[in-house]
């Protein structure tokens, strides 16, 4: 699906907006998600969780990024002006051995990419940040300047009113959630960095009523290990515990808090195989 047509999917726009986002491209010559962020139909962030879902491309959230000046020395200050870009990670991919994985705001943009790999001493592997945390990054650490100011929510009211947009999910979600209309339980999409994608639940699922005895985690470490030892562990988690709903929750909470990376996950998954 095309950018504008996700976004109206997702009712983050409506298809008039969209419209007139196209109709004002034409004079800037802008790309339709900086059109419509300079609009105030959107806000950077759901731009860029929508081009990671688009092009399963892994986006990060550069404050969580720790930049080191080896780090930052592989790419020159000048190319990431240049091509709206900077290096935010260095890990051993299999298959291709070590690789930079670099934060752009287009990372369809086949000149830039061909720009990096000119001036990189490692493949290059391409992830999507907003713009301004882009820019912001390289005043901050490549030149010691302030950041630049955070940029403004969408417009409350549109020059075409249409439904409220859903609220966008932190950025330790990875992803944006699927349309609120859509029947079942809202997911959301996360794009690790070998490209691998996985859904969860966007949000979990509202707590019981606590009876006379209401669940802990404690409750459910002693039923992983004991089931680990082949256990039955019904009377803690019931007859029907899903293992896969349980793990995916854990992994979840650990990304959300910065406990660990979807990069690290993986690296230790593949090691683990080996």
């Amino acid at each position: 699906m095309r950018l504008g047509d996700m976004l109206v999917a997702a009712k983050i726009v409506t298809k008039e907006q969209v419209q007139e986002a196209l109709e004002v491209q034409k004079e800037s010559g802008r790309r339709l998600g900086a059109e419509l962020v300079a609009l105030g139909f959107v806000n950077e962030l759901q731009i860029t969780q929508m081009l990671s879902n688009q092009l399963s491309v892994p986006w990060v959230d550069l404050a969580h990024v720790e930049f080191s000046r080896e780090l930052l020395s592989l790419i020159p200050p000048e190319v990431c002006e240049e091509v709206c870009c900077i290096p935010v990670y260095r890990r051993a991919v299999r298959k291709e051995g070590e690789t930079l994985f670099v934060a752009m705001d287009d990372p369809s943009n086949d000149d830039a990419l061909a720009r990096l790999r000119e001036v990189s001493p490692l493949p290059v592997k391409a992830m999507v940040s907003p713009p301004t945390a882009i820019r912001s990054a390289i005043r901050v650490y490549y030149f010691g300047q302030e950041p630049l100011p955070s940029p403004e929510r969408p417009k409350s009211a549109s020059r075409h009113p249409g439904p409220p947009s859903p609220a966008v999910e932190s950025p330790a979600d990875d992803a944006v959630a699927e349309s609120p209309s859509a029947p079942g339980p809202r997911f959301v999409t996360l794009t690790l960095l070998d490209g691998t994608t996985v859904r969860l639940p966007a949000k979990a699922p509202a707590t019981p009523e606590p009876g006379p005895r209401a669940l802990t985690a404690s409750d459910l470490v002693n039923a992983l290990l004991a089931r680990g030892q082949g256990a039955e562990v019904g009377d803690i988690l019931g007859e029907e515990a899903n293992w896969e709903v349980l793990f995916a929750t854990l992994l979840q909470l650990l990304i959300r808090k910065g406990v660990v990376a979807d990069y690290e996950f993986v690296d230790a998954l593949e090691k683990s195989r080996r």
